[in-house]
C-alpha cells in the first residue's frame, strides 16, 4: 500500500469515528429530551411521594375495644356507631383552660379543612361528672362543631378512662384535684384500628396528620 492509500485509509477511519462519536451524542440527547417529556407527562408530585410514605408508616397499632357511651346530644355512641368511617380522637374536658382549648381549636381547624371529605371527629371527656351532655353541647356550639361530624362523649369515668388505657393506650387519670391525660390526636381506621398518634402541639406532627388522614380517605 502506497502514502496515499494509507492517508486515504486513516482519514476513512477518522470519518466513521467521527460518525460514530455524532451518533452516540445524538442518542444521548434524545434520552434526555425523552426523560425530560415524561417527567412532564408523568411528574412524580411531592404529594404522591407523601402519600407513599404515609402508606408506609401507617401500620395497624391495635383494634380498639367496643365501647358504649353518650354524645352531647344525649345519642348513644359505640364503635360500631364509627366503623366504616375514617376519625380522628382526642381526650380533653370543659373546664380545662391550659392544653384543651389549643386541642379543640386544632380538631375544629381539621373538621373544617376536611368539611367535604367525610372525616369524623370524637372527643372523650375525662371529667366526665361535670361533662353532662348539655355541658358538653354549649362546648360544641363554642367550637362550631358540626353535630354529624363531631361527638363529645361522656358516661362512666371508670369505662372512659379504661378505654384510654386499654383500647388508644393514652394516659388519662388524676393527680390530687388535677386531671391529667394525652395532648395527642389519635387517628382511626374504618375498621376500629389505631393508625398513628399525633402530638397536638406540634406543626410538624400536626401535618403529618393531614397526610395521613388523606391517605386513609383514599
Amino acid at each position: 500500500m502506497n502514502a496515499k492509500s494509507s492517508k486515504q485509509v486513516v482519514r476513512a477511519n477518522e470519518c466513521i469515528v467521527r460518525v460514530l462519536l455524532w451518533g452516540v451524542l445524538v442518542l444521548v440527547i434524545v434520552g434526555v429530551v425523552s426523560a425530560s417529556i415524561w417527567s412532564s407527562i408523568h411528574p412524580k408530585s411531592d404529594a404522591n411521594s407523601q402519600s407513599t410514605e404515609s402508606t408506609s408508616r401507617l401500620a395497624v397499632h391495635n383494634e380498639l375495644p367496643d365501647f358504649y357511651l353518650t354524645d352531647q346530644h344525649r345519642v348513644p355512641v359505640g364503635l360500631a356507631t364509627l366503623l366504616g368511617k375514617v376519625w380522628v380522637a382526642d381526650f380533653i374536658f370543659t373546664r380545662c383552660v391550659t392544653i384543651c382549648p389549643p386541642m379543640t381549636t386544632e380538631m375544629a381547624a381539621l373538621q373544617e379543612e376536611f368539611a367535604t371529605e367525610g372525616l369524623h371527629f370524637v372527643s372523650f371527656s375525662v371529667d366526665p361528672k361535670r361533662d353532662t351532655p348539655e355541658v358538653l353541647s354549649r362546648y360544641a356550639a363554642r367550637y362550631g362543631a358540626d353535630r354529624n361530624r363531631w361527638s363529645f362523649l361522656t358516661g362512666e369515668k371508670e369505662s372512659i378512662y379504661q378505654l384510654a388505657h386499654a383500647g388508644f393506650n393514652l394516659a388519662a387519670g388524676h393527680q390530687g384535684s388535677d386531671i391529667l391525660h394525652s395532648t395527642r390526636f389519635v387517628l382511626v381506621d374504618r375498621y376500629g384500628q389505631v393508625r398513628g398518634y399525633y402530638d397536638s402541639r406540634s406543626k410538624e406532627a400536626l401535618q403529618q396528620l393531614r397526610w395521613d388522614i388523606k391517605t386513609l380517605l383514599q
